[in-house]
Protein backbone atom coordinates (compact mmCIF):
# COMPACT_ATOMS: atom_id res chain seq x y z
CA UNK A 1 0.00 0.00 0.00
CA UNK A 2 1.39 3.43 -0.89
CA UNK A 3 2.48 5.87 1.75
CA UNK A 4 -0.39 8.16 0.72
CA UNK A 5 -3.10 5.58 1.40
CA UNK A 6 -1.48 4.44 4.66
CA UNK A 7 -1.32 8.01 5.90
CA UNK A 8 -4.84 8.74 4.71
CA UNK A 9 -6.28 5.81 6.66
CA UNK A 10 -4.36 6.95 9.72
CA UNK A 11 -5.58 10.51 9.30
CA UNK A 12 -9.18 9.44 8.88
CA UNK A 13 -8.99 7.42 12.05
CA UNK A 14 -7.41 10.22 14.06
CA UNK A 15 -9.83 12.84 12.76
CA UNK A 16 -13.00 11.04 13.65
CA UNK A 17 -11.65 9.68 16.91
CA UNK A 18 -11.14 13.28 17.94
CA UNK A 19 -14.61 14.37 16.87
CA UNK A 20 -16.69 11.36 17.87
CA UNK A 21 -18.13 11.37 21.41
CA UNK A 22 -17.41 8.37 23.60
CA UNK A 23 -20.39 6.95 25.45
CA UNK A 24 -18.68 4.69 27.94
CA UNK A 25 -18.17 5.56 31.61
CA UNK A 26 -15.57 3.94 33.80
CA UNK A 27 -12.32 4.96 35.46
CA UNK A 28 -9.68 7.65 35.08
CA UNK A 29 -8.98 6.89 31.42
CA UNK A 30 -12.58 7.40 30.34
CA UNK A 31 -12.88 10.50 32.50
CA UNK A 32 -9.89 12.14 30.81
CA UNK A 33 -11.19 11.12 27.40
CA UNK A 34 -14.66 12.55 28.06
CA UNK A 35 -13.25 15.79 29.45
CA UNK A 36 -11.12 16.32 26.37
CA UNK A 37 -13.80 15.57 23.79
CA UNK A 38 -16.61 17.48 25.48
CA UNK A 39 -17.35 20.60 23.44
CA UNK A 40 -14.52 19.94 20.97
CA UNK A 41 -15.19 21.86 17.74
CA UNK A 42 -11.70 22.50 16.37
CA UNK A 43 -8.14 21.49 17.08
CA UNK A 44 -4.61 22.53 16.22
CA UNK A 45 -1.52 20.49 17.15
CA UNK A 46 1.96 19.56 16.09
CA UNK A 47 2.49 15.86 15.43
CA UNK A 48 5.32 13.37 15.12
CA UNK A 49 4.45 10.19 13.21
CA UNK A 50 6.51 7.03 13.54
CA UNK A 51 5.87 3.75 11.72
CA UNK A 52 7.19 0.70 13.59
CA UNK A 53 7.37 -2.79 12.09
CA UNK A 54 6.48 -6.05 13.83
CA UNK A 55 10.04 -6.43 15.17
CA UNK A 56 9.78 -3.00 16.90
CA UNK A 57 12.10 -1.38 14.36
CA UNK A 58 11.29 2.19 13.31
CA UNK A 59 10.97 2.27 9.52
CA UNK A 60 9.61 5.75 8.86
CA UNK A 61 9.39 9.07 10.66
CA UNK A 62 7.57 12.23 9.65
CA UNK A 63 6.00 15.26 11.24
CA UNK A 64 4.09 18.46 10.77
CA UNK A 65 0.94 20.30 11.81
CA UNK A 66 -2.65 19.11 12.15
CA UNK A 67 -5.61 21.50 11.92
CA UNK A 68 -9.20 20.25 12.20
CA UNK A 69 -12.63 21.82 12.25
CA UNK A 70 -15.92 20.10 12.87
CA UNK A 71 -17.60 18.81 10.81
CA UNK A 72 -15.43 16.95 8.30
CA UNK A 73 -12.69 19.49 7.62
CA UNK A 74 -9.00 18.97 8.24
CA UNK A 75 -5.49 19.79 7.10
CA UNK A 76 -2.55 17.51 7.72
CA UNK A 77 0.55 19.45 6.71
CA UNK A 78 3.49 17.05 6.52
CA UNK A 79 6.62 19.20 6.69
CA UNK A 80 9.35 16.61 7.09
CA UNK A 81 11.07 14.61 5.71
CA UNK A 82 9.03 15.55 2.61
CA UNK A 83 6.30 18.09 1.94
CA UNK A 84 2.79 16.75 1.59
CA UNK A 85 -0.59 18.22 2.43
CA UNK A 86 -3.81 16.26 2.92
CA UNK A 87 -6.86 18.51 2.96
CA UNK A 88 -10.56 17.76 3.44
CA UNK A 89 -13.14 20.45 2.70
CA UNK A 90 -16.14 18.40 3.84
CA UNK A 91 -16.84 16.92 0.38
CA UNK A 92 -13.49 16.05 -1.18
CA UNK A 93 -10.04 15.03 0.00
CA UNK A 94 -6.95 16.46 -1.72
CA UNK A 95 -3.60 14.68 -1.38
CA UNK A 96 -0.91 17.08 -2.57
CA UNK A 97 2.70 15.99 -2.97
CA UNK A 98 4.90 19.02 -3.58
CA UNK A 99 7.95 16.97 -4.61
CA UNK A 100 6.02 15.01 -7.25
CA UNK A 101 4.03 18.10 -8.29
CA UNK A 102 0.89 15.98 -8.13
CA UNK A 103 -2.49 16.14 -6.39
CA UNK A 104 -4.99 13.30 -6.06
CA UNK A 105 -8.63 14.21 -5.51
CA UNK A 106 -11.06 11.79 -3.85
CA UNK A 107 -14.72 12.04 -2.90
CA UNK A 108 -14.79 12.07 0.87
CA UNK A 109 -17.60 9.53 1.34
CA UNK A 110 -16.15 7.21 -1.29
CA UNK A 111 -12.71 7.47 0.28
CA UNK A 112 -14.07 6.12 3.54
CA UNK A 113 -14.68 2.70 2.02
CA UNK A 114 -14.30 0.17 4.82
CA UNK A 115 -11.69 2.24 6.62
CA UNK A 116 -11.92 3.14 10.32
CA UNK A 117 -13.36 6.49 9.26
CA UNK A 118 -16.59 4.77 8.24
CA UNK A 119 -16.86 3.06 11.60
CA UNK A 120 -16.12 6.17 13.60
CA UNK A 121 -18.36 8.51 11.61
CA UNK A 122 -21.37 6.21 11.52
CA UNK A 123 -23.31 8.33 13.99
CA UNK A 124 -23.67 5.64 16.63
CA UNK A 125 -21.89 5.29 19.92
CA UNK A 126 -18.24 4.36 19.58
CA UNK A 127 -18.78 1.39 21.88
CA UNK A 128 -21.11 -0.07 19.23
CA UNK A 129 -18.16 -0.42 16.86
CA UNK A 130 -15.32 -1.06 19.29
CA UNK A 131 -14.57 -3.02 22.43
CA UNK A 132 -13.06 -0.36 24.69
CA UNK A 133 -10.75 -1.33 27.54
CA UNK A 134 -8.88 0.81 30.04
CA UNK A 135 -5.20 -0.15 30.11
CA UNK A 136 -4.23 1.89 33.16
CA UNK A 137 -1.51 4.45 33.78
CA UNK A 138 1.98 4.38 32.32
CA UNK A 139 4.56 7.19 32.52
CA UNK A 140 1.91 9.66 33.63
CA UNK A 141 -0.50 8.85 30.80
CA UNK A 142 -3.83 7.03 31.00
CA UNK A 143 -4.22 4.48 28.16
CA UNK A 144 -7.30 3.09 26.44
CA UNK A 145 -7.44 0.23 23.94
CA UNK A 146 -10.06 0.02 21.20
CA UNK A 147 -10.59 -3.17 19.19
CA UNK A 148 -12.99 -3.18 16.22
CA UNK A 149 -16.00 -5.44 16.57
CA UNK A 150 -16.17 -6.00 12.80
CA UNK A 151 -14.52 -9.18 11.50
CA UNK A 152 -12.89 -7.32 8.61
CA UNK A 153 -11.06 -4.11 9.38
CA UNK A 154 -7.97 -2.23 8.20
CA UNK A 155 -6.48 -2.32 11.69
CA UNK A 156 -6.48 -4.71 14.63
CA UNK A 157 -6.50 -2.20 17.44
CA UNK A 158 -6.08 1.44 18.41
CA UNK A 159 -4.56 2.82 21.61
CA UNK A 160 -5.11 6.32 22.99
CA UNK A 161 -3.06 7.99 25.73
CA UNK A 162 -4.13 11.09 27.68
CA UNK A 163 -2.42 13.28 30.22
CA UNK A 164 -4.57 15.31 32.61
CA UNK A 165 -5.41 17.86 29.93
CA UNK A 166 -5.25 16.43 26.43
CA UNK A 167 -4.68 13.58 23.98
CA UNK A 168 -0.94 12.93 23.68
CA UNK A 169 -0.48 9.66 21.79
CA UNK A 170 -2.45 7.57 19.34
CA UNK A 171 -1.21 4.18 18.14
CA UNK A 172 -2.74 2.17 15.31
CA UNK A 173 -1.82 -1.50 14.89
CA UNK A 174 -2.61 -3.12 11.54
CA UNK A 175 -3.13 -6.79 10.68
CA UNK A 176 0.61 -7.19 9.98
CA UNK A 177 1.49 -5.95 13.49
CA UNK A 178 2.84 -2.72 12.05
CA UNK A 179 2.23 0.21 14.38
CA UNK A 180 1.70 3.84 13.40
CA UNK A 181 2.34 6.11 16.38
CA UNK A 182 1.17 9.71 16.40
CA UNK A 183 2.50 11.89 19.22
CA UNK A 184 0.88 15.30 19.69
CA UNK A 185 2.34 18.49 21.17
CA UNK A 186 1.26 22.12 21.54
CA UNK A 187 -2.37 20.98 21.39
CA UNK A 188 -4.89 23.83 21.22
CA UNK A 189 -8.60 23.15 21.66
CA UNK A 190 -11.16 25.20 19.77
CA UNK A 191 -8.82 27.79 18.25
CA UNK A 192 -10.20 30.25 15.72
CA UNK A 193 -9.47 28.80 12.29
CA UNK A 194 -9.53 30.48 8.89
CA UNK A 195 -11.84 28.40 6.67
CA UNK A 196 -9.58 29.20 3.70
CA UNK A 197 -7.13 26.62 5.06
CA UNK A 198 -9.51 23.89 3.88
CA UNK A 199 -9.86 25.20 0.31
CA UNK A 200 -7.30 23.72 -2.04
CA UNK A 201 -6.37 25.19 -5.41
CA UNK A 202 -3.75 23.28 -7.39
CA UNK A 203 -0.64 25.38 -8.16
CA UNK A 204 0.15 25.98 -11.86
CA UNK A 205 1.81 23.00 -13.54
CA UNK A 206 0.69 20.45 -10.98
CA UNK A 207 -0.82 17.20 -12.30
CA UNK A 208 -4.36 16.63 -11.01
CA UNK A 209 -5.56 13.04 -10.70
CA UNK A 210 -9.27 12.83 -9.96
CA UNK A 211 -10.65 9.63 -8.47
CA UNK A 212 -14.27 10.74 -8.68
CA UNK A 213 -17.52 8.86 -9.48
Amino acid sequence: MSRYICQLITIQLVLFSLLMPFSAKAGEGFERLDNFFEGLGSLRANFEQTVIDASAFSIEKSGGVLIMQRPDKFLWDYQRPYQQAIIADGKKIYIYDADLEQVTVKVMQKSMGDTPMLLLSSGGALADSFVITEMGEESGLEWLQLKPRAQQSNFSMMRLAFDKNTLRIMELVDSFDQTTRLQFSEVKRNPKIDSALFRFVAPPGVDVIEELP
